[in-house]
């Protein structure tokens, strides 16, 4: 099947026509890197009339009339076998060889370059023969002949002329990397592109270099470090610059837009491939323009603008069509027909779909006319075509079983599966799967996930709910891993969120069965991973990250190779059955299943290390039992988990269990969530319309569990997806007309979990009161906020041996000091969350003078991670501090809870208040004085609440903008400080 678009040329250098001759360049892929040869002189000269004849077939060649190059060459051969010229015979038939490559006439350029390879050994043309071998390797790398195409390779690099031309080694190393990536031996890839690069960069080769350099780039962003592969990019772009060489240059613009991409910069991602775009344009190469155009499609189908993608495929489309890569154009219009059954448009799907099948079944392209089936059979069915389908799918089954290929049986497979499961038709469901189970197990973890998911849905459906608790297991730990595959952690947390349907099932399966207990742990695993999707991706997990950090970073980078190495064995599925190389096949497989079971022992022996911290990071579990232990006499926790079809909510206590389902949608929940921010946010709204929002939400929210929570004085709540951006404090009961705070102390974590293992490492006792001593409170930007002086001065007045900094004082180095003490940190600042990346979220300090990097000024989670927190309460007073990705953006249903605020808890604070909006300076001012003076003799979520219900008394702050957006996480106990 069609990969996603990336704009990297597979550029070749001429290895026959002398020196100085330019590159030529073969059609964009999006898996290969730089292909590269090095000219040289040949020892003998043929006549000045044969030398002008195999001079102008290169020119032609160059053109790219290779119809036009063939005729003039052949008749050059004929003139140098005439004359007897061995040597010219040799680089002519070598010339030919490469000729017909480009024609595709893979038989006829093998033929010609086994001519040329036994003349030059009959003549002892010995510094001659690297460039045979060489051309052997590519012509052996396009065949899918991986094994034969690292021999010849590695007989080139015995007979390259290294002292004199040491460019022609570096040449061939590029070319032996290339076939180690496509065998997936990535660790030999890396060390042939370092040794081309060193040999290159030795030699003062600089195209080489910059190929060099340029592969290291791709291959960073195949092992999933997009960071790492910007490095490289970035170093190889002006080498390319600097000798014109434009093909390279949009290499690396194409490899870079894939490393934005793989970080969720995709803003960044669609300029720089817009940059590509237009160099290929202002210098007329078509094919690279239609490639550009594909990739920004996908960056903006990423992106979610799906009529620019709509779009800019057709004008790829297009494009391919004008240059006779009909292939290409009949993928463009499948790419149109996915994107309109993404939008629910099936009619526009089925228009495109059917061009695909007819625009590939033109050309005979077979492989990709089955891709095109299996989409045109589900849209059918999604338009109520039902035998259309069927006949679809039996066309696509057919197509599969000629080809013999495990990707093209398993397409089949789950598309009928899934019609199946639209029809509710279970019992065929869970015989489609079974038959197909051995090929199904057989990739990495994606095509598992759904069949699993899907075997679940089909026991669910029938009432089997042993059954259906299994497969759902089994579904939930494929989504898992395959999240891990991604290099972005934006796409991690999107790719959990678009299959939040198996862990809905699963929990629904267990409650079905009765474990309202599994039901819990089942739903706790559904979120709290945005922080470790991004610490992971990004690479920051260093040496002065925690062990869980560590371990859990060294399984992603085999998930990673478990996704690397199944797309490899999907390349070889493409090719017929004669065509594939077996061996490479069965040594993937065995790479495969090795990488599989190394993940499983790696994942155990992250969690032995370092629970609470795998914890934190969402990486592991708590039992339901673990869970009860840690709450204390009158704590009640409540859990939600919302899915797109409803609502379901845990009530836990020290000794019972219970659940309830609502009917209420995702979406309509969503709504709710953002009408009641908005209103709270605008001072202006009427109060009547404010009450009634808060007054539902509470119906649906709070309501079901009023039994459960009558002895209650404290509830520990754990938001899902929308819910992390509701303040729970202001939900009104209609019953009392009483706000929910008052009447309960509030505090929130980000998962049930990671409370057990909050308190676990916390000391023995019930909310001690034993006061606080000892505190800094940071204030950088006094004159621009000048409420933020009152703030600080409050916390100077109410916290004993407490120090106020000011201005440029309150650095960034001085408030990673204090952090490092157990002492209260309040700092009252700007707040900047990073929609794109939390891992650059931030909070403003101010900059050392004359200083840059760990003290900017700018206090960053991915900085906040490395360091270990002794503080046992961070008051973060800033603006919008407690959001994550979707409060600053849109709110999306499952997406996961990263914040400052899980940052420090991670880091070891014991619990963190943060803002859900912009305070208003003066405020919060007087409530921080109010939590203070309450916090002096109580722990922090009494604290709290006694300054929400203050403001709440006080006609100048009663309305819930004052006081609402104050949120809690953390332990919500405090031991006494020191001095």
């Amino acid at each position: 099947m069609r990969k996603a678009a990336i704009t990297i040329g597979l550029v070749l250098t001429s290895l026959l026509f002398g020196t100085g001759c330019p590159p030529d360049q073969d059609s964009p892929t999006a898996t290969r890197g730089e292909h590269s040869g090095k000219p040289k002189l040949d020892s003998a000269l043929p006549s000045a009339t044969l030398e002008a004849r195999i001079q102008n077939g290169r020119d032609v060649y160059q053109r790219g009339e290779y119809d036009s190059a063939r005729t003039i060459l052949e008749s050059a051969l004929g003139e140098a076998r005439r004359s007897s010229d061995s040597a010219t015979e040799a680089r002519v038939l070598t010339a030919l060889g490469l000729t017909a490559y480009r024609q595709g006439d893979y038989g006829q350029a093998r033929a010609r370059q086994e001519q040329a390879l036994a003349l030059k050994r009959a003549i002892d043309l010995t510094d001659e023969f690297w460039k045979s071998y060489n051309a052997l390797g590519l012509i052996a790398w396009n065949e899918a002949r991986l094994s034969d195409a690292l021999a010849l390779y590695g007989k080139a690099v015995e007979h390259a002329p290294t002292e004199e031309d040491p460019g022609s080694l570096a040449a061939i190393l590029n070319n032996q990397g290339l076939i180690h990536t496509d065998l997936g031996n990535f660790a030999a890839a890396h060390t042939a592109f370092e040794r081309s690069r060193a040999v290159s960069a030795a030699s003062g080769e600089t195209r080489l270099h910059g190929i060099a350099l340029n592969n290291l780039g791709m291959l960073s962003i195949w092992v999933g470090n997009p960071v790492e592969a910007v490095s490289y990019l970035d170093k190889a772009m002006p080498l390319y610059r600097s000798v014109d060489f434009v093909p390279g240059e949009l290499n690396a613009l194409g490899q870079l837009g894939t490393a934005y991409t793989a970080l969720g910069e995709i803003g960044s991602a669609i300029a720089i491939l817009d940059s590509a775009l237009q160099l290929s344009r202002q210098r007329g190469m078509r094919q690279e323009e239609a490639s550009n155009l594909e990739a920004l499609a996908e960056a903006y189908r990423i992106a979610g603008d799906f009529q620019r993608a709509l779009h800019l495929y057709g004008e790829a489309e297009r494009i391919n069509e004008d240059v006779g890569l009909v292939d290409e154009a009949g993928s463009d219009q499948r790419s149109r027909a996915e994107i309109y059954a993404e939008l629910g448009e099936f009619e526009g799907a089925r228009r495109y779909a059917l061009q695909a099948v007819e625009t590939h079944r033109s050309i005979d392209a077979r492989w990709e006319e089955l891709a095109d089936l299996v989409l045109l059979a589900d849209v059918a069915h999604q338009l109520g075509d039902h035998d259309a389908s069927a006949e679809y799918l039996e066309t696509a089954r057919s197509l599969a079983r000629e080809f013999d290929a495990r990707t093209a049986r398993v397409d089949v497979v789950l598309t009928a599966a899934r019609i199946a499961d639209r029809e509710n038709d279970h019992p065929r469901v869970l015989r489609t799967l079974t038959a197909a189970r051995e090929d199904l197990s057989q990739g990495a973890y994606d095509t598992e996930w759904e069949a699993e998911h899907l075997r679940a849905r089909a026991w669910l459906g029938l009432g089997v709910s042993d059954s259906a608790v299994a497969a759902g297991r089994r579904a939930v730990e494929a989504v898992e891993r395959v999240r891990a595959g991604f290099a972005s952690g934006v796409l991690r947390t999107a790719y959990a969120s678009s299959r939040l349907d198996a862990y809905s099932v699963l929990v629904r399966a267990l409650l079905l069965d009765g474990d309202v207990g599994g039901g819990l742990e089942a739903s706790d695993a559904a979120r709290g991973r945005a922080l470790l999707d991004h610490l992971t991706a990004a690479g920051l997990a260093d040496d002065g990250a925690r062990a869980a950090a560590l371990t859990l970073g060294e399984g992603e980078e085999i998930l990673r190779r478990i996704t690397e190495l199944s797309a490899r064995m999907q390349e070889f599925d493409e090719w017929s059955v004669e065509e594939r190389d077996s061996s490479v096949l069965a040594d993937l497989r065995v790479r495969l299943a090795q990488a599989r079971t190394d993940y499983e022992a790696l994942r155990v022996r992250a969690i032995e290390q370092d629970r609470v911290g795998v914890a934190l990071l969402g990486g592991g579990l708590a039992t339901a039992r673990e869970i009860q232990d840690a709450l204390r006499p009158g704590e009640v926790l409540l859990e939600y988990f919302v899915t797109p079809d409803g609502l379901v909510s845990f009530v836990v206590s020290r000794d019972h269990f219970s659940s309830f389902e609502h009917p209420i949608s995702g979406e309509n929940l969503a709504r709710r969530v953002r009408i009641a921010r908005s209103l709270i946010a605008d001072r202006e709204a009427a109060p009547q319309s404010l009450r009634a929002v808060l007054k539902d939400l509470h119906k649906v929210l709070v309501a079901p569990a009023s039994e459960d929570l009558a002895a209650a004085n404290r509830v520990i709540v754990v938001p899902h997806g929308v819910l992390n951006y509701l303040p729970f404090a202001a939900l009104l009961d209609e019953t009392t007309g009483r706000y929910v705070v008052e009447d309960y102390a509030l505090q929130l974590v980000p998962s049930a979990g990671v409370l057990s293992v909050l308190r676990a490492r916390s000391v023995p006792g019930d909310y001690p009161r034993s006061g606080v001593a000892g505190g800094v409170a940071f204030v950088p930007f006094h004159r621009s906020l000048p409420a933020t002086r009152d703030e600080g001065r409050a916390f100077g007045r109410t916290v004993p041996r407490a120090r106020l900094v000011e201005g440029g004082n309150a650095t960034e180095r001085r408030f990673r000091e204090a952090l490092a003490q157990p002492r209260l940190v309040h700092v009252a600042s700007h707040g900047v969350m990073n929609a794109r990346n939390p891992m650059f979220s931030r909070i403003e300090l101010a900059p050392g003078r004359g200083e840059s990097g760990p003290n900017d000024g700018r206090f960053e989670v991915h900085e906040l991670l490395v360091l270990s927190v002794a503080s046992p309460l961070v008051f973060l007073s800033g603006c919008d501090t407690g959001l994550g990705v979707a409060g600053s953006t849109e709110f999306v249903w499952g997406e996961d809870y990263a914040t400052l605020a899980q940052a420090f808890l991670y880091a070891g604070a014991r619990n963190v208040i943060a803002t859900l909006w912009a305070v208003e300076d003066q405020g919060a001012a007087d409530f921080a004085g109010q939590f203070y003076e309450t916090l002096a003799a109580s722990d922090p979520v009494e604290a709290l609440a006694a300054a929400q219900r203050a403001s709440l008394a006080d006609e100048r702050y009663s309305a819930p903008y004052y006081w609402a957006a104050y949120q809690l996480a953390g332990d919500g106990l405090m031991p006494e400080t020191q001095n």
